[in-house]
């Protein structure tokens, strides 16, 4: 099982969540998810702690801001670090949050600032695992979505096979681009620039980001 940005490690319970328990089969009570918790830490053992044991799991958090607490508190055997060319991960939010009408939420100042401040993020916890000698993959978005020797390399590190409909659950985490782009496969779709409903101010600021970001982008061979 792989649960997508719970904040495990927070003191309030996301609604994502709740959705994924249900979707694995393991749904949770009013009364037991209403319950209240000291700490984080107290929170995720008694709601995940019945629930995950004897299992297989991994969670994949976003934000670096959940990644040291997540390492620290739930000492993970191995990490992944998955990124992807900072430019196209700007293009990728300027287009969706047009096409899902999200730009009050998410201005395109929203995303250079995001980006800005996660690739160093990603870069420092590179560093860190390796100064802890915590086992750590990097898998490139670029490499994982065009190619079968990049995607044999995860499961050999992780143990697991990849398998099945990539699209199962995102339509209920809100997903629905990535549904729409991709479809029930790995592909390598949203990896042109050309391909992107952008226009040239959108790909000038995506260029002027990589030039910003280029620790980022030499860590992880861009």
């Amino acid at each position: 099982m792989v649960f997508i940005e719970p904040s495990f490690l927070s003191t309030v319970n996301t609604r994502l969540l709740r959705t994924q328990l249900a979707d694995f089969g393991m749904p949770v009570p009013d009364d037991d998810w209403q319950a209240k918790d000291p700490t984080a830490t107290s929170r995720f053992r008694r709601l995940m702690g019945p629930r995950l044991r004897g299992r297989r799991w991994a969670v994949k958090e976003v934000l670096c801001s959940e990644h040291e607490a997540a390492i620290s508190v739930l000492r993970p055997p191995k990490v992944i670090i998955s990124v992807r060319s900072i430019d196209d991960v700007a293009l990728s939010f300027f287009e969706k949050h047009r096409v899902q009408d999200n730009l009050d939420r998410f201005s395109d100042e929203w995303v250079v600032d995001y980006c800005q401040r996660e690739a160093a993020g990603l870069v420092d916890l590179h560093d860190s695992l390796a100064a802890r000698g915590i086992p750590a993959l990097v898998v490139r978005y670029e490499d994982f979505s065009c190619s079968d020797v990049a995607r044999r390399s995860v499961a050999d590190f992780t143990g697991w096979r990849g398998h099945g409909k990539t699209d199962a659950h995102l339509a209920a985490m809100e997903r629905g681009f990535e549904v729409e782009r991709h479809g029930s496969s790995i592909s390598g779709r949203s990896i042109r620039a050309a391909d992107r409903r952008v226009d040239r101010h959108h790909l000038e600021m995506a260029g002027n980001l990589r030039e910003r970001c280029r620790v980022y982008q030499l860590t992880f061979g861009y």
